[in-house]
């Protein structure tokens, strides 16, 4: 019995020093370098550890040091200072599973399949003080100093885990899908394969986001809330380019905004800024990339908005959205140091805009620069036709600076019904009535006071009634008619009385020999624009007799001609003779 007793005792002391042995072995590089070998030849991955630390004190837990881990020939998956292994009783069975998985200052990416084909779980996961980065085909998300911990936590190559969690997060710098945020904070839940967004916040543009919401199993977001308030962003992007990469941010999934508001925020582009911009928005979806509502609003305000080479002060603008339509039921600003209102409504099947009331006051607009090409351009697709009910101006004065026909329209009052504007994206008036009067005006140097016009618009043609303006001493009258088809064929009557008798001269004419005040006529006819030389092909004649009864016909080609390039114009020399005599006709030679 003593025999049996020592030999127990001798092989009970054999088993502790052998885990004695085991437990100082184990924590040495040796260890290590055995475990990360085992890896790399059994395994598709390579795993590199500085050492392995095993408290007896703590048996449940094992702290990996200098952790890297990686498929062969890939980027890492893994780098991590620390990182801590809680051992479950039954490890064995599931070696992959863990009672928690603590990972500290370094870096993880689970956006190749490498990482999710691993297939780890834990009851808990924590990252302190890590960089993570996750990608995939509708989601990316770049974060460093992460602090975040999940209950429970699985990786699989599932988009969502299958089992429900509760998730925090926060980081000092957070990139998702290419909008950088700065000390975000994200809490929230995983329910049957539903992302709860409970509460959102960060630091976007110097500003404050707030957000709560949830992502379907489907992709599909539901937007509670988002609120950004004091927001300063500055982009190198268009508004059309910066507009489209925002509908691209969920990928090809749907969203749903119950409520978004934008307040106090500051916004700059290429060639667009929006300064204490505010913007409510409710119940708006985006599908398929497209912005659609079936009763919602947007009410947005600002202090300035630049567009190009135009400036609103204190725009403000009021919509009803509704399903196949956008209601303007108010919109107002400064502009050009005067007052511009509007409402109306836009059809989305139709592209049609039609506007109930449009008033301009007190302008003082500079016309740009090629303005008159610029209309001749297409409109864009969203507006193929223009339809204004009812237009008015009063005390406003439009400039054109362009040196070949500057002129100028002072305190001009007009008021058109039923008109439109805008026909298969092309400008112009092709329907309605518009009166237009004006104090004074100057075309080309020539001062004219009261001048006053009616025009009356078919699909077939523009009548010009009712055209009179004083000169100094006389009055001068005229009417006209030009076709809405491509050759734009015109008809034009010019008549003066007591007007100098070379005016026409200064609004392209043909130098006029005759001088003083005098009677004019001018008939003026063909198209301004030939079908074969795209240049206009006019006719004319230009009857006048001056104070002094001197009298002179001039033709822009001689009846019967056909009818001469615009551009190359002759004329005879004429003698002006005594008042006695009559000058009769002085023709246009070919």
């Amino acid at each position: 019995m003593r025999f049996i007793r020592k030999l127990l005792f001798v092989v009970l002391c054999l088993i502790l020093l052998a885990l004695v042995a085991v437990y100082f072995i184990g924590q040495t590089s040796y260890a290590a370098k055995w475990a990360s070998q085992w890896v790399n030849d059994n395994t598709h991955y390579q795993l590199s550890l500085g050492n392995i630390d095993y408290d007896i004190t703590d048996p449940s837990k094992v702290v990996l040091n200098g952790v890297e881990l990686k498929q062969k020939e890939q980027s890492p998956i893994l780098i991590a200072k620390k990182v801590t292994l809680g051992l479950t009783a039954n490890q064995w069975e599931s070696p992959f599973h863990f009672s928690s998985l603590v990972l500290e200052e370094g870096a993880l990416d689970l956006s190749s399949k490498s990482a999710t084909a691993l297939n780890l779980s834990s009851d808990r996961l924590q990252l302190r003080n890590m960089a993570l980065n996750i990608e995939n085909a509708d989601f990316n998300m770049q974060g460093e100093r992460v602090n975040a911990g999940v209950i429970p936590w699985s990786l699989t190559g599932q988009n969502l885990p299958n089992t429900d969690s509760h998730f925090e997060l926060s980081a000092d710098k957070l990139v998702v899908n290419g909008i950088e945020t700065e000390r975000a904070l994200i809490q929230g839940d995983i329910k049957d394969r539903q992302i709860l967004f409970n509460n959102v916040g960060a630091d976007l543009g110097k500003g404050l986001l707030t957000a709560s919401g949830q992502r379907s199993a489907e992709g599909k977001w539901l937007i509670e809330s988002l609120r950004l308030s004091d927001v300063k962003y500055q982009s190198t992007l268009s508004l059309g380019t910066l507009l489209e990469q925002i509908t691209q941010l969920p990928g090809n999934a749907d969203i749903e905004i119950k409520r978004l508001d934008l307040l106090n925020t500051n916004i700059q582009g290429q060639e667009w800024a929006l300064s204490d911009f505010s913007l409510s928005l409710k119940d708006v979806n985006l599908i398929k990339g497209s912005w659609q509502s079936s009763a919602g609003t947007a009410v947005m305000s600002a202090f300035d908005v630049v567009y190009g080479d135009q400036h609103w002060t204190n725009p403000v603008l009021n919509l009803a959205l509704e399903q196949d339509s956008v209601k303007i039921k108010q919109f107002s600003s400064r502009w050009q140091d005067g007052l511009v209102r509007a409402s109306g409504e836009w059809q989305r099947n139709t592209k049609v805009l039609t506007l109930d009331d449009v008033a301009l006051t007190s302008l003082l607009y500079t016309l740009p620069e090629g303005w008159l090409n610029e209309l001749q351009q297409p409109q864009p697709e969203w507006l193929r036709e223009l339809r204004i009910a009812k237009f008015s101006t009063n005390r406003s004065i439009f400039i054109d600076i362009n040196p070949e026909f500057p002129f100028q329209f002072t305190s001009v009052d007009a008021s058109g019904t039923d008109l439109v504007m805008i026909k298969d994206r092309q400008f112009g008036l092709w329907e309605g009535q518009l009166n237009i009067n004006a104090s004074e005006a100057t075309l080309n140097k020539i001062d004219l006071r009261h001048p006053s016009l009616v025009l009356t618009a078919t699909p077939n043609s523009i009548s010009f009634t009712e055209g009179s303006a004083f000169t100094k001493e006389g009055l001068i009258e005229g009417t006209a008619t030009l076709g809405q088809q491509p050759e734009r064929p015109l008809q034009l009557t010019l008549s003066g009385r007591s007007v100098p008798v070379n005016i026409v001269q200064s609004w392209g004419w043909q130098a006029i020999p005759l001088t003083g005040n005098g009677n004019i006529n001018l008939q003026l006819n063909g198209h301004l624009k030939d079908k074969t030389t795209g240049k206009p092909t006019l006719k004319g004649t230009l009857k006048m007799v001056n104070a002094e009864s001197q009298q002179l016909t001039q033709y822009l080609a001689e009846p019967g001609d056909v009818p001469l390039d615009n551009n190359v114009i002759q004329q005879s020399d004429v003698s002006v003779s005594s008042p006695a005599e009559q000058l009769t006709e002085t023709p246009v030679m070919p």
